[in-house]
């Protein structure tokens, strides 16, 4: 049911908003800073909070001796986080015979919540709560029509502060998957659709929110959603994501490598074809022409599907050499499901084997297939929880 003075939402269930609609729901900025006490009580409730999710449960006694705070300063913490629902009170230990029983208390899974948001879609910012086992709890999406500049930053500001607003449990931060060159500090550097340069994007976010946040490129992200909540793996991998231009992340013992100039995985503009159609980046060529989903279907429409099979054998071509050069033995390339299964998938296998010796095929683990579009907000969820509750 949709609260008072709220609109409705719609069949999939997803809020949907103009941005108009937006500023009407959302509050004033959260005012950021406080006293310095405040400041101090927020970062020790962090370290008991992080403790419990690196540990699992535990009595007051340990997380003093795990924080090196006070008894009583843990015990008033603790109690904080239990009465506002992110930590749970487990009850004495059975195992207790000496003295005052112990009881263990463990964070709560459903209690804690990162806000995310992902700017990667050409028309629209989408925003979500997403708890810590990975479950999407609500979910907005405002249009943001060809808004870019500062009017694209002001969209993403309102709708973090209106999931901040919307958010019944703890807030433990603010996740952001952005498009282009984003560095390890959450500065864009370069995001050409939304026409940033520069931008400081994670400093403004958190000014305007009080809430700590970081900000990733969106396939390094997706690549970390698909990791920490899919596979589970945590091993080495290429990740190749076509939707939204090609672009792709190397993930490293489960995290991404950014590269010095945070340009790693940036494929889209290799000279593949050389005399293929004229790229936007003003070259002619560029695998993106080739590969990228809104390229692909166009050409589908015009060509038919013959243009399928070896258009992922360039793919493959291009990704043959990566592996080896990295000896990395899991690939997985996501996109439409209309044009990634079946003869494209079977370019992209053969244009690998065709590169690589047969020692080196044998161990390969090649997956190709339709790309589930919440694995960018879970890989915005597990960089806050990383960041905040030390998840590996």
């Amino acid at each position: 049911m949709a609260r008072q003075g709220e609109p409705s939402r719609g069949a999939t269930g997803i809020l949907a908003l103009t941005p108009a609609e937006l500023r009407a729901l959302r509050r004033e900025p959260h005012a950021p800073g406080g006293a310095a006490i405040q400041v101090t009580r927020q970062h020790n409730l962090s370290v008991i909070r992080r403790l419990l999710y690196a540990n699992g449960p535990q009595t007051r006694p340990e997380l003093a001796r795990l924080s090196g705070l006070s008894l009583p300063t843990v015990g008033g913490l603790v109690s904080t986080l239990v009465d506002a629902g992110t930590v749970q009170d487990l009850g004495v230990l059975a195992q207790a015979k000496v003295g005052k029983p112990a009881s263990r208390v463990a964070i709560d899974a459903a209690g804690n919540v990162s806000i995310v948001l992902d700017l990667t879609h050409d028309d629209m910012f989408i925003g979500a709560l997403v708890d810590l086992d990975g479950t999407v709890v609500d979910r907005v999406q405002v249009s943001i029509g060809d808004a870019s500049g500062e009017a694209a930053l002001e969209h993403a500001v309102d709708l973090a502060t209106l999931l901040l607003d919307r958010a019944t449990a703890q807030v433990i931060g603010i996740g952001v998957a952005s498009p282009g060159l984003v560095d390890d500090r959450g500065q864009v550097h370069v995001a050409d659709r939304l026409r940033w340069r520069d931008v400081p994007l994670a400093d403004v976010l958190q000014e305007r929110t009080g809430i700590p946040t970081v900000v990733g490129n969106d396939v390094n992200l997706l690549a970390l959603g698909l990791s920490r909540f899919r596979n589970r793996s945590g091993r080495d991998a290429i990740v190749v994501a076509l939707d939204n231009g090609v672009g792709a992340a190397v993930l490293e013992g489960g995290k991404p490598v950014l590269g010095e100039q945070f340009a790693a995985g940036e494929i889209a503009h290799l000279t593949v074809v050389a005399d293929s159609e004229m790229c936007p980046c003003g070259r002619r060529g560029c695998l993106d022409m080739i590969v990228g989903a809104q390229q692909l279907a166009r050409r589908l429409e015009a060509e038919g599907e013959g243009i399928l099979e070896p258009s992922g054998r360039i793919l493959g071509e291009v990704l043959a050499p990566i592996v080896i050069m990295l000896n990395i033995n899991v690939i997985v390339v996501v996109g439409p499901a209309s044009l990634v299964e079946g003869p494209f998938a079977d370019g992209v296998v053969s244009g690998i084997h065709l590169r690589l010796r047969p020692a080196i095929i044998e161990g390969l683990k090649i997956e190709v297939g339709a790309n589930d579009p919440d694995l960018v907000l879970l890989g915005a969820a597990a960089v806050v929880m990383e960041s905040q509750l030390g998840m590996r």
